[in-house]
């Protein structure tokens, strides 16, 4: 196979590793950010006049370096915008990418036989186990990976929710009944926001379909990330007042079964998460605040982790494992910290107390119950002992 010595990524490798994605039932947004980081990475093996075939891994170092540090390539219009650090969770998530391409493309030449990449290691650096492995089933302690040298630590953030009195201002502040009743549902399911659009098709509360809206059971089904399952959560009665008048006033007959359609320069066709985040902006100046609508998903679900438990939690969330839910939400209930360090004060610090009195009799006092024999013969060896011919 021929070597393609041009600087930058050949379109046939960068087209066989999108299609092996999507083969592999990858969703759209992950086919999506891959192509975007690629180009990036692209479009920097271009500046610097480096082929795909002739990178090392000083050249992934000297990469990732700039893009920590938020350097930007020119963009087609040959603008440079400009820049920011980037988070520890971008910067991993690109070695992710840069990672599974070049796998990918040594995979694919080993099973041809031919190409560029047989045979060769990745330059990407891979994660190594933390500790030496035995190889032997029994004395290896469960496998545990480090960070591979290029990864940075992501920090632990507790989830961002909102106060109730916030969640009624903005609800209030909705200017159509489109936004008041997708604002309830996003306030009392607990459900994504999603999106409805060609691209990464229908998912979450803007991928509902009027059908999906069940007023005999008073619930809403939505199509979960990934579009893995069909999920039925109970709504409010308040919803359906509100759903009521935006079926009325302001929804119309468009000629899509969309639950949610614009009102204004896109209407008649379905509402997409871009649409809806700038109203959610606007509502959200009018209350002075900045809000993001994943925000609300966080709020119910601390609610329900405190109120009913995990597992109601993880169903009302549609978590496929309820590890996932323990993981964010457990660990940031306030009432049992609160309830637990109450619990220390009463059992160490009121027993510290009581350690730290001083007996009023002078009695001596023994760590052992002796009987009083006893007694008499350890205070005569404590007792200090009169030599002959001294005053006693």
């Amino acid at each position: 196979m021929r070597t393609d010595s041009r600087p930058g990524i050949p379109e046939t490798d960068l087209a066989e590793f999108l299609a092996h994605l999507a083969v592999r039932g990858a969703s759209s947004y992950t086919v999506r950010s891959y192509r975007l980081g690629l180009a990036d990475f692209g479009r920097w093996l271009v500046e610097h006049d480096a082929p795909l075939t002739a990178v090392k891994r000083g050249d992934i170092t000297a990469y990732i370096d700039g893009f920590a540090r938020g350097d930007r390539t020119a963009g087609s219009d040959g603008r440079r915008p400009a820049g920011g650090p980037r988070a520890a969770r971008t910067i991993n998530h690109r070695l992710s990418v840069l990672g599974s391409f070049f796998a990918f493309l040594i995979r694919r030449d080993d099973d041809r036989a031919s190409g560029s990449w047989v045979g060769r290691s990745s330059p990407v650096p891979a994660a190594k186990p933390a500790y030496p492995s035995h190889g032997m089933p029994g004395r290896d302690l469960p496998l545990r990976r480090g960070r591979a040298e290029l990864r940075r630590r992501v920090p632990r953030r507790l989830p961002a929710d909102l106060d109730p009195e916030l969640v009624r201002s903005l609800i209030e502040a909705a200017v159509s009944w489109r936004d008041t009743s997708i604002l309830l549902l996003l306030a009392t399911t607990g459900q994504r926001i999603g999106d409805w659009s060609d691209e990464h098709g229908r998912h979450g509360i803007l991928g509902m379909s009027l059908a999906d809206l069940d007023r005999r059971r008073s619930a809403i089904v939505v199509r979960l990330k990934g579009a893995r399952d069909e999920h039925r959560v109970p709504v409010v009665s308040e919803f359906w007042a509100a759903f009521d008048r935006y079926l009325t006033e302001e929804r119309g007959e468009p000629e899509t079964d969309a639950a949610w359609v614009g009102l204004r320069r896109g209407r008649g066709r379905p509402l997409g998460y871009s649409a809806f985040e700038a109203s959610l902006r606007y509502a959200a100046g009018k209350a002075g605040v900045k809000v993001r609508a994943h925000m609300f998903r966080h709020t119910v679900a601390q609610h329900v982790t405190e109120t009913s438990g995990l597992k109601v939690a993880q169903e009302l969330l549609g978590h496929q494992h309820i590890s996932t839910t323990a993981d964010i939400y457990a660990h940031v209930d306030q009432a049992a910290m609160v309830q637990a360090v109450a619990g220390l004060e009463t059992r160490l610090l009121t027993g510290a107390a009581r350690a730290t009195e001083r007996p009023e009799s002078d009695e001596p006092v023994y760590a052992f119950h002796y009987d009083s024999s006893t007694i008499e013969e350890l205070d005569a060896i404590a007792s200090p002992r009169v030599l002959p011919g001294e005053p006693a």
